[in-house]
């Protein structure tokens, strides 16, 4: 740590984490602009992926989560899942065997998305939260479209 004349600086306790906002809930035309991860949550013990949209009208970026799996030696895309259905939305087709599935798909410029909307009101232990611990999450993609 630095000193200041014979005084050590704390550190800043400024958060650098994304931003949480709160939304209306409903359906949004938005576009993908970012993500984080996939990365290991021990908590919850699996792999987590967070896609930033930017709400058009709203002028807010909400977050969408996906499980990628609880294997911690590699992530797990099923069939089913909610990741292969979003992604094959942005890619415009089923991905083919040994295909990359690569993240860039979803920012791709000449998207729009149409997102649903939600709060997330209860936590970890799905007890209610406290209102000041809302915010809003991306908890569907309903279809996307090429501009």
């Amino acid at each position: 740590m630095a000193k200041a004349k014979g005084k050590v600086e704390r550190p800043s306790l400024a958060w650098q984490g994304a931003n949480y906002p709160r939304v209306a809930p409903g359906n949004y035309e938005a576009v993908c602009v970012g993500w984080q991860g996939p990365d290991w949550v021990r908590r919850y013990h699996r792999w987590s992926l967070r896609l930033e949209f930017c709400l058009l009208s709203e002028g807010e970026c909400v977050s969408g989560f996906f499980n990628m799996g609880s294997s911690k030696r590699k992530f797990d895309i099923g069939p089913r899942s909610r990741f292969r259905r979003v992604w094959t939305l942005a890619n415009g087709e089923m991905p083919r065997k040994g295909q990359q599935m690569t993240l860039e798909t979803f920012t791709d410029e000449g998207l729009l998305y149409v997102v649903k909307v939600a709060d997330a009101v209860n936590d970890d232990e799905d007890q209610a939260k406290p209102d000041a611990l809302i915010y809003s999450r991306v908890i569907e993609v309903l279809g996307v479209q090429r501009k």
